[in-house]
């Protein structure tokens, strides 16, 4: 492990958020133990929308990304969700990474390239943090499409 110690057990965060209600014991706790040294927040969206279909196959589009990031479980967290309605829907939510780079086990998986993967800066901004907390907690809406399917990387 060539990263500094950290104060955030990934494991204890993953044990408590699906142990309790996301909003707001999960955030809570989320935001009195996060460690911004030790981890990031990244926001991730599907780079082709446009060729979404149903809404359960772009669930299982989730599904096999996840799958396909098994070797990064004990360095990230992650919510993927799908907004909107069948061939007209979209891919995003939020993912918590070890370390301030999104690691090789990460961007190794085969279809990373098919997400983008931006680092958020301000993490104290409560517009931010309202955002993260609903797709965490697979609510809200994105690009004026309502909550449809959600997939939890943990």
């Amino acid at each position: 492990e060539l990263l500094p110690p950290s104060s955030l057990n990934l494991e204890d965060w993953k044990r408590f958020y699906s142990n309790n209600d996301t909003k707001p014991d999960a955030m809570n706790w989320f935001w009195d133990n996060f460690d911004a040294e030790g981890y990031s927040i990244w926001r991730v969206d599907y780079k082709y929308n446009d060729e979404l279909a149903k809404v359960f196959m772009s669930s299982n589009l989730i599904g096999g990304f996840f799958a396909r990031l098994e070797r990064a479980r004990k360095y990230a967290f992650g919510v993927l969700n799908v907004y909107g309605a069948d061939n007209a829907n979209q891919i995003g939510g939020y993912f918590v990474i070890r370390g301030q780079e999104v690691p090789f086990e990460v961007y190794d998986a085969a279809d990373f390239e098919s997400y983008n993967f931006v680092k958020v800066e301000d993490i104290k901004d409560e517009a931010f943090r309202a955002a993260l907390g609903d797709v965490f907690a697979w609510e809200g809406s994105q690009n004026g499409n309502a909550f449809a399917d959600g997939k939890v990387f943990k």
